[in-house]
């Protein structure tokens, strides 16, 4: 009776230390296909599904850094620009020194037209990586919505001899100038760029200034 009682026992010890383990694993094992379906539903242009999706990995896994920019990546595909940021600056305040998610913050401030919040972002990610492309053209696209097109030409005439070959860059610098007063210098960069974009809709606007 000893013996029985003392193989029940063991048992029973071992039942309890197994059950926490399966218990992990089975949640584990869910956590896993609520990626696969995250993933899968972006792929089908289901933002807001795959974006469901990673709602039910925080509650079960916590709001990691992964995450939060996963979140705030498919609330900005999904329209849902107040979430995207809220997203996007819990993944900041996780990782601080994020290049991605500072970057990835400048997305919805920039589909809410949030041109001070956006400069303060930009500016964030600068600190970070100083010649960071990205972020040099959207603190110029900044500067040039709020006024400061001084600034804005400043910057997008940097970009544009970094980078000569980016027409963005180049309608950019046009434009700031244009509202500068420099319509002539202007209307050259216009025509540059129409040389070999014949059909580049701001060029194109910028040509028929008076």
């Amino acid at each position: 009776m000893t013996a029985r009682r003392t193989f029940a026992s063991l048992a029973l010890m071992a039942l309890v230390v197994l059950l926490p383990a399966v218990a992990r694993s089975d949640a584990s094992q869910e956590v896993q296909d609520l990626y696969r379906t995250s993933y899968r539903e972006e792929a089908k242009g289901k933002a807001t599904a795959a974006l469901d999706a990673m709602k039910k990995i925080q509650t079960k896994s916590g709001a990691t850094y992964f995450v939060s920019a996963r979140q705030g990546w498919l609330a900005y595909l999904a329209g849902r620009f107040g979430e995207s940021e809220a997203a996007y600056r819990a993944a900041i305040k996780s990782k601080p020194d994020s290049i991605e998610a500072r970057l990835g913050l400048t997305l919805p401030l920039l589909a809410q037209k949030k041109w001070r919040p956006l400069e303060k972002a930009c500016r964030d990610v600068l600190k970070l990586d100083a010649q960071n492309a990205v972020a040099r053209a959207r603190l110029a696209h900044a500067y040039y919505s709020i006024g400061n097109y001084p600034d804005s030409a400043t910057v997008y005439r940097k970009l544009v001899r970094d980078y000569p070959a980016e027409l963005d860059h180049q309608t950019g610098l046009g434009w700031a100038l244009a509202r500068m007063g420099r319509a002539g210098e202007a209307k050259k960069i216009f025509a540059e760029v129409l040389a070999v974009s014949p059909d580049n809709p701001n060029a194109r606007q910028g040509m028929a200034l008076p």
